[in-house]
């Protein structure tokens, strides 16, 4: 090689190690390094509003206890005072068993105006629950106090007594009727039931609805007994709905009745008993008499009771 060859060699050999060291000149470099991640964003604060729960809905009162208390009696009626008298059947009358049914029973009411769903009088066959007598002037017919029930033979007594328009009994003097006849064959007998001591139960009965059954009314009468401390008494004795065991009450005064406060929904059974000082039993037909009645305080459509 010519000297002046070898210097160009020389030459270009020189230029490409400047070009190497230079970092220049190459087209196989790697690539720079991915940037790094952006950092997250800041948590962003909650604008949600927490509604507040209501409050638990206070607790229900507590239903008052049933009470059984004396009230107060009706004004007694002026002079002269109702008289009841039972003209058919006559006492100790004999009725044909097939006529039962159809025989017509005839009251004479004086000093005591009656009306519809006003004062009456209160006839009771048996010691059945009573039936309320609005017109006392046109005849009952014995099957309107049977129901579904027919006269057996045998011995049988009506009562019949005057009553308020809210069924508080009439008690004075002569107030009260009673007569005794058969049906089918007489038979001789020893007790007169015009002298016999006798409590006559009147009220509560049947079924109470709405407001009347808020206050119900305990009533009874007496004939040929007189109640007074040391001497008969009657006992009250209720079971029922909201009474604990039974609610009773003993009295030696013959007047006002007593009622019956706080009753629950369902059915009470009373009871009433003519006792002696010593608290047993006065002997007599009707002297312990059981009832059931069902009450209903709720408010209904019909708040008119069936108690009539």
């Amino acid at each position: 090689m010519s000297g002046k060859n070898r210097l160009c060699a020389n030459m270009l050999a020189a230029f490409a190690v400047a070009m190497i060291h230079c970092g220049g000149g190459s087209d196989v470099l790697p690539p720079p390094p991915p940037p790094p991640p952006a950092p997250p964003p800041p948590p962003i604060a909650s604008v949600e509003t927490k509604v507040p729960e209501p409050p638990p809905p206070p607790p229900e009162p507590p239903q008052p206890a049933v009470t059984l208390e004396l009230g107060e009696a009706s004004p007694t009626p002026p002079k002269p005072t109702p008289v009841v008298r039972i003209t058919a059947p006559a006492r100790g009358a004999t009725i044909d068993p097939k006529k039962t049914a159809d025989f017509a029973i005839k009251l004479d009411v004086k000093n005591w105006k009656t009306a519809p769903s006003d004062a009456h009088v209160h006839l009771i066959l048996d010691n059945r629950p009573y039936k309320p007598i609005y017109d006392t002037k046109s005849p009952i017919k014995m099957k309107e106090l049977l129901g579904n029930d027919e006269l057996t033979s045998g011995r049988h007594t009506l009562v019949a007594f005057p009553s308020r328009a809210n069924h508080e009994s009439v008690k004075t003097p002569g107030a009260v009727a009673i007569v005794d006849f058969w049906v089918g064959k007489k038979e001789k007998v020893k007790v007169d039931v015009t002298k016999q001591p006798r409590l006559i139960y009147s009220r509560p009965k049947g079924e109470y609805k709405g407001d009347m059954a808020t206050r119900v009314l305990v009533d009874f009468q007496l004939l040929n007994v007189e109640l007074a401390e040391g001497k008969s008494r009657v006992h009250i004795s209720v079971e029922g709905p909201g009474i604990d065991g039974s609610l009773s009450k003993t009295t030696s005064s013959f007047g006002a009745p007593y009622y019956l406060e706080h009753l629950r929904k369902g059915d009470y059974t009373l009871k009433l008993e003519l006792v002696d000082q010593d608290d047993k039993p006065v002997d007599g037909d009707w002297n312990s008499t059981t009832r059931t009645i069902h009450t209903e305080p709720e408010d209904h459509e019909s708040a008119a009771p069936h108690a009539h």
